[in-house]
């Protein structure tokens, strides 16, 4: 058993190692919209259809393959479909018409989407009795890859321009080579020690077939939406805001944010216990309304320079706050739709790390439009700040998951035949 848990070990590292790879590549266009709209020759806002179909096929394809997944194992998706991404997400430079450049963004995002599912539930089921402390720490990769994307990718457009992030093949194609060979190495030796131990875990987890309640499942879909809108919304809109800036400039409001992602990750890997989920997914939410508010009308002026290049400005720790205070929820949330439906982990993982961001999008566009036809792009902070409160009354109408743990108990006892 010891064995075991060393390899478990091992195969988180190396789903870590592949999710801060795929989402360092997945962000490194997050701030690059209106750089895509001169590129194409359009005005500003021009690409905005492309860009709303790309991330609505990126998000919602997780359903697909989560609902494959979960019919049929194909573990080579974890690294063939960041591979398939790395080509689509390196060539955008080089596509000149909005169709191609749409195709191209969509077809990556495909790769991005096969890979979130699989990845997360093999990451939650690897020690199913710290499911929250496992994939804390593997949504925290995602969180630092979310944190050096737009900088890289803003950097890389500054420096040569949309054609240079080819360069992307310089890392990310030998860090994916690496994570399939050990990924198929190490799982490999799982099943073997699996088997020479007789673990009952895979057992434990699909020991369950009930459908989760509807009108839990509707809770956490709104909340789930409303969560994510800051989280991909708050970068977008201060590309707009900050349009006369350097795509530096832009990436790094970005990284802030998706740094503070990666910081409630951490706190939630080693701060919170099974028992505070509930707390967890609508305290935070409701606290993060205000510094969401305030992001549209900070000031971006460094009051000083950490180490002496890191800007340190009012709109930087705002973005680093509204991070910090959703981070901590995150993993919460995959973990809490992993529990409910036991049978359906893959489906789960993709509804609340894909679907809820498909929506999300769609409502966070529908909302840009209409603060834009108002001329008051910077409204749309009050719409997230609403957003929070949404969420959080969403989250803590939620039931506790020592209810359903107790429902199960109830009907395996239920099942037993008497003796008597």
């Amino acid at each position: 058993m010891a064995n075991h848990a060393r390899i478990a070990i091992q195969l988180l590292i190396v789903l870590c190692v592949a999710h801060l790879t795929v989402d360092v590549l997945a962000t490194t266009t997050v701030s690059l919209l209106p750089s895509m709209e001169e590129h194409l020759g359009l005005e500003k806002g021009g690409f905005l259809i492309g860009y709303i179909i790309w991330r609505v096929a990126d998000s919602c394809g997780q359903m697909c393959f989560g609902y494959l997944g979960d019919r049929m194992r194909f573990k080579a998706i974890i690294w063939a479909g960041p591979l398939f991404s790395l080509f689509c997400f390196s060539f955008i430079g080089y596509v000149n018409s909005p169709v191609g450049m749409t195709l191209l963004l969509m077809c990556g995002g495909m790769g991005v989407a096969a890979f979130h599912p699989e990845a997360a539930t093999t990451a939650g089921n690897l020690s199913p009795k710290n499911r929250n402390r496992w994939l804390a720490l593997f949504a925290l990769s995602g969180y630092l890859g979310q944190a050096v994307g737009p900088a890289y990718g803003g950097s890389i457009s500054d420096w040569f321009g949309l054609q240079g992030l080819t360069n992307n093949f310089y890392w990310c194609l030998p860090a994916l080579m690496v994570v399939g060979i050990c990924l198929h190495w190490l799982s490999s030796k799982q099943e073997h020690a699996l088997q020479q131990s007789g673990s009952s875990e895979e057992k434990e987890t699909d020991r369950s077939h009930r459908p989760a309640p509807v009108s839990q499942m509707i809770l956490l879909f709104v909340g789930g939406v409303f969560r994510v809108m800051p989280a991909l919304g708050i970068p977008i809109v201060m590309s707009y805001i900050l349009i006369l800036e350097s795509d530096a400039i832009k990436g790094t409001v970005a990284s802030y944010f998706m740094a503070g992602l990666g910081i409630g990750g951490i706190a939630c890997a080693f701060g919170i216990g099974s028992k505070r989920q509930r707390l967890t997914l609508w305290l935070p939410a409701l606290l993060t309304t205000l510094p969401v508010a305030m992001i549209g009308y900070s000031s971006i002026e460094p009051w000083f320079h950490l180490f002496g290049k890191l800007p340190v400005a009012e709109l930087f720790v705002l973005a680093l706050i509204s991070g910090i205070l959703q981070g901590v929820a995150m993993p919460i949330f995959i973990s809490y739709a992993q529990q409910i439906m036991p049978a359906g982990q893959r489906f789960a993982s993709s509804l609340t790390m894909g679907v809820t961001w498909g929506t999300g999008t769609l409502v966070f566009y529908g909302a840009m439009a209409f603060f834009n036809w108002l001329d008051y792009l910077k409204g749309i902070f009050w719409f997230f700040a609403a957003g929070c409160i949404v969420c959080a009354i969403c989250s803590y109408l939620l039931r506790p998951i020592s209810d359903y743990a107790l429902a199960a108990e109830t009907e395996d006892d239920s099942i037993v035949p008497s003796t008597k």
